[in-house]
């Protein structure tokens, strides 16, 4: 107590004197917060580009070290969703916390968007751990068209630099074996350099190689501080990207993904599509002959209401589309090959350094993708699985292994995990809009009533806005419903359970029964979900007045739908 704390203070000036005494008061307290800090577990949380779900491909047998570390050591939580499918959104929701309706960034490149993260940029999950005592290090892709920034509250900034850095030009993220990185080391406040602000070019490295070499760095550095980590890493896997770079058009090699940005349809129309990852030289071969599995969804449409921005992006895929869905496919299915090896250095790491069992690992994507579903001829940003659900693993200390858990989460309840494993409350601001799952993970994990029966996503670009909710199923444990809201006034109602594909809308001009139903429950929920804050977001409760539509969301310029991949 402080009357105790007062008297031991009393004691030592007696003997050591005023300054000598306040000098070892000092120590003891900055020993005791890093002996506090040691008693706490490692965090590792590694976040997956544009890696949709396995709803086309058998992950586990492509992706051995995924299979035996996370899918075989951990937890599979196969309901998680993207908060926001798309890149610098989803990111920037995770670091802060909240929903992109309350942190501002919702279009990627955006300045309006940008302008709103840059408030909260240098207080996000990495600074309050800091403050909690861990040696925290961020590695990877950062928030879109954030890339010249270096945040202060990590101990270390080694995030991927942006393309243009004051008039130079560099391979900045966008690039598999140029990329440039910054390297900037903080005081354990986190706020204080103690290195020059400067960043390395890896040429002719691949992302793979360097970025899980530099896992293993910021974890060595921690280890003898003695000191918990939280190490945040993001390769760019499975996103487009080039292999080289920046180079004139006419430099690139015939095969690098740089030139799916410079592609002529048959009849001379200039069109771009960015699917292809730039593949390693080990697995660049792997899946050689693959193509682009033509699921029920494929080039098909919706029948009933089909909102009007689906309708006018939806086209019949032509031949050279189909052949471009697979080179794009099988260099994507590469790159998921290329993760796999980028995870096995960090595990076998963990596990040679003896902090494998007292680590969290959690493995999930930024947003999922979509390559000829819908009509829609390749990326994401729209409310269907294929671009909201994203793979969700967790292992760790206390989780008994091998066991799939359909409660869902999304993105917000990571960040709320991680501050509930770290002890961060103190820290973190008392208003995040997730909810920690770390009881979930328990071998008696709450039910699903007692967590949440569902899983939300948002995005506001232009007439892209729209609100989805997707239900669970208590008993099964599969999903049950998709309600989709478009701010041109339209729904979509998918009874997953009969429909797992999303292709009968039953809701819309002329709902059917089963439709109106889930309309009339759910619909005003899904709307205070889009104004919600905090412990609102988990029990929402609908307006008691009529929904109107859902305004679209002039975000600025009008983004590509695809995504501005490349800095201006």
């Amino acid at each position: 107590n402080s009357t105790a704390k007062v008297n031991n203070t009393s004691i030592l000036q007696h003997f050591l004197g005023p300054k000598m005494a306040l000098l070892l008061c000092l120590v003891l307290a900055g020993s005791q917060m890093l002996i506090a800090s040691a008693s706490k577990p490692n965090i590792l949380f590694i976040l997956a580009d544009d890696f949709n779900f396995a709803y086309k491909q058998d992950r586990q047998a492509i992706m051995p070290t995924m299979a035996k570390y996370l899918a075989e050591g951990g937890v599979e939580l196969h309901n998680h969703q993207a908060t926001v499918p798309v890149c610098g959104p989803s990111r920037s929701s995770f670091l802060a916390g909240r929903f992109p309706h309350n942190v501002g960034y919702v279009a990627n490149g955006a300045q309006a968007s940008i302008d709103a993260f840059r408030k909260v940029e240098n207080h996000t999950v990495g600074s309050w751990l800091t403050q909690a005592g861990y040696y925290t290090a961020f590695l990877g892709k950062y928030v879109n068209s954030m890339e010249c920034d270096v945040p202060s509250g990590w101990r270390h900034w080694g995030g991927l630099t942006c393309g243009n850095l004051d008039g130079i030009h560099l391979g900045g993220t966008y690039n598999y074996k140029n990329a440039s990185q910054w390297q900037v080391d903080f005081a354990p406040d986190g706020v204080t350099p103690t290195s020059p602000i400067d960043y390395h070019i890896w040429n002719g490295v691949h992302q793979k190689d360097f970025l899980s070499a530099a896992a293993l760095d910021q974890v060595d550095k921690a280890l003898a501080e003695d000191r918990p980590f939280f190490v945040h890493t993001t390769p760019l896997m499975m996103h487009w990207g080039s292999c080289q770079g920046p180079l004139p058009y006419k430099d690139y090699a015939f095969d690098d993904p740089a030139l799916e940005m410079h592609l002529t349809r048959p009849g001379g129309q200039p069109f771009k599509v960015p699917i292809s990852a730039c593949p390693s030289d080990e697995n660049k071969h792997a899946f050689d002959g693959l193509t682009n599995p033509h699921l029920p969804s494929w080039n098909a449409s919706e029948s009933g209401t089909v909102p009007s921005w689906i309708e006018v992006l939806g086209k019949p895929l032509s031949g050279w589309e189909r052949e471009r869905q697979d080179i794009g496919y099988r260099n994507r299915s590469v790159a998921a090959k290329d993760l796999d090896d980028f995870m096995k250095v960090i595990f076998e790491g963990l596990e040679s350094r003896g902090v494998l069992n007292n680590t969290y690992i959690v493995w999930s994507g930024d947003n999922g993708y979509h390559l000829g579903e819908h009509r829609l001829l390749l990326g994401k940003s729209e409310p269907y699985d294929t671009d909201v659900r994203v793979p969700m693993y967790v292992r760790g200390p206390g989780i008994a292994p091998g066991r799939q858990l359909p409660h869902p989460t999304t993105h917000m309840d990571i960040t709320a995990t991680i501050v509930d494993w770290a002890q961060a409350a103190q820290q973190a601001p008392a208003n995040l809009d997730g909810k920690s799952f770390a009881s979930v993970l328990d071998d008696s994990a709450v039910s699903m009533r007692d967590w949440r029966t569902w899983g939300y996503s948002e995005f506001y670009v232009n007439n892209n806005t729209w609100l989805t909710v997707r239900t669970i199923n208590e008993t099964t444990g599969q999903a049950a419903f998709k309600l989709t809201l478009w701010c041109t006034n339209e729904t979509e109602v998918f009874d997953l359970q009969a429909d797992p594909w999303e292709l009968d809308n039953q809701g819309g001009v002329s709902p059917t029964p089963f439709g109106q139903k889930v309309q009339e429950e759910w619909l005003s929920k899904l709307v205070a979900m889009s104004q919600c804050s905090h412990e609102s977001c988990q029990n929402p409760q609908g307006p008691s007045v009529p929904v109107t539509a859902l305004p679209c969301h002039e975000a600025g310029p009008k983004l590509d739908v695809i995504e501005t991949y490349l800095d201006p």
